[in-house]
């Protein structure tokens, strides 16, 4: 197949055949990132219907191996957002109830933070599972490999880098290839929109999260997605480190409650009732438990969640960020804060950059807190010398007014397979 032909047609804006896609798909080890790129691009710009949206995920899915149907498996994922940690709370979480969860998880796209890049700041966290290591494993978190989903592990680092990420069938195709492969039952989506989201509007993250549930469903698996709003940051600490300790503040129910909201709402979609197994302590056992089948010290991880900042590395320089006047927190910015997360080093701007795990913020005062001038609202940790730019920038997310601002639900709504268009 002459492969600039193929780009040209999508390019001008027509639908690719199957038989195309799934050549495309089958060769990509052999094509040049510059026309990866292009196809990628391609898609964004004209995107993808329905049926061309189906024909990749199953080209991707068929690329690798896939783990055994297993009735009682069950998962989780979001389109990522600042501060989004709840796939590490709930995975122990949902295991101690009794559930199997095979989750594999991405690394951080754009401003987003990643939950592998999060568990890879524990030292000997392996989240490279081989086909033999995730069977019979009764609650891991992996990332893709040569076995499992490779087409994605190549394609998703491509859209990183080259502001493509926000397409729905490509977001749809990576998702559902990945949690396809794991032989799950059942799954949960967190759709996120808004300025901090890869969905800046709410009907943008609907139709997004109607394709995902449809194709689910084409799969055989069942599907609800809840679509949640991602302008303000999540829970009190951000960046990759910092997210591992608050994850266990969580698993010891004493976390944020706009982290929990979201927690408990994925694992009541899935049919649980996380509560007690958080507060009878087996949630954080479940934790410990993965984290020493994943190649973590049984003493370290028992040093991890007794102390955290023990175990964690955490950047050595502390940058305050105070009130400049008294009042409400009315506004903190999310895509500022992941930005400058990301340019200060906790995350990537080019394929294959090394991150530093230590680099995060402490959130002091929250939505709809009152401040005197003066106050400590944000703390930055990260390396000697910053940039001071990032600095001002972080102040620049801060907004102060007289007046309180009300605080709402970041769940909008729910999407079944009932509330999906049948064209």
């Amino acid at each position: 197949m002459h492969i600039p032909s193929l780009l040209a047609k999508k390019r001008d804006g027509h639908a690719l055949e199957q038989a195309e896609i799934e050549w495309f798909i089958q060769n990509l080890n052999q094509i040049p990132n510059e026309q990866i790129g292009a196809f990628l691009m391609a898609c964004q710009i004209n995107g993808l219907n329905a049926k061309e949206t189906t024909d990749l995920t199953r080209a991707m899915l068929e690329q690798g191996d896939r783990l055994p149907q297993q009735t009682t498996a069950i998962d989780k994922h979001s389109t990522g957002g600042v501060g989004d940690k709840m796939s590490l709370i709930l995975a122990p979480a949902l295991r101690a109830c009794g559930a199997v969860v095979p989750m594999l998880a991405g690394r951080g796209l754009a401003h987003t933070g990643g939950t592998i890049d999060k568990l890879e700041s524990i030292p000997g966290f392996n989240t490279g599972l081989t086909i033999e290591e995730m069977n019979d494993n009764p609650c891991f978190i992996s990332r893709q490999t040569a076995e499992i989903a490779p087409t994605d592990s190549i394609l998703y680092a491509i859209r990183d880098v080259t502001a493509t990420v926000p397409c729905i069938g490509l977001i749809t195709a990576s998702i559902l290839s990945k949690k396809a492969a794991e032989g799950i039952q059942s799954l949960v989506l967190d759709v996120k929109f808004g300025r901090a989201a890869f969905m800046q509007h709410s009907e943008e993250a609907r139709k997004l999260a109607q394709s995902m549930v449809r194709v689910g469903t084409e799969l055989g698996i069942e599907v609800k997605a809840q679509i949640t709003q991602m302008d303000h940051p999540i829970g009190r600490l951000l960046g990759n480190s910092h997210e591992i300790a608050e994850s266990i503040d969580c698993l010891k129910g004493i976390g944020p409650q706009d982290t929990m909201e979201l927690v408990h709402a994925q694992a009541n979609a899935l049919g649980f009732d996380i509560a007690e197994v958080i507060s009878n302590g087996s949630a954080l056992n479940e934790f410990k438990a993965m984290l020493v089948r994943q190649g973590v010290d049984s003493i370290v991880a028992q040093e991890l969640v007794e102390n955290p900042w023990s175990v964690l590395q955490r950047a050595p320089q502390q940058y305050t960020l105070q009130a400049e006047k008294s009042g409400y927190i009315a506004d903190l910015d999310a895509l500022a804060i992941g930005q400058v997360l990301c340019e200060a080093g906790a995350g990537r701007s080019v394929q294959g950059q090394d991150i530093d795990h230590g680099v995060g913020i402490e959130i002091h005062k929250h939505i709809g807190s009152e401040v005197q001038d003066g106050d400590i609202v944000l703390t930055l940790d990260g390396p000697f010398g910053i940039d001071m730019q990032l600095v001002q920038r972080l102040k620049n997310s801060i907004t102060i007014s007289d007046y309180q601002v009300g605080i709402n639900s970041r769940i909008l709504e729910t999407v079944t397979i009932s509330d999906c268009p049948t064209t």
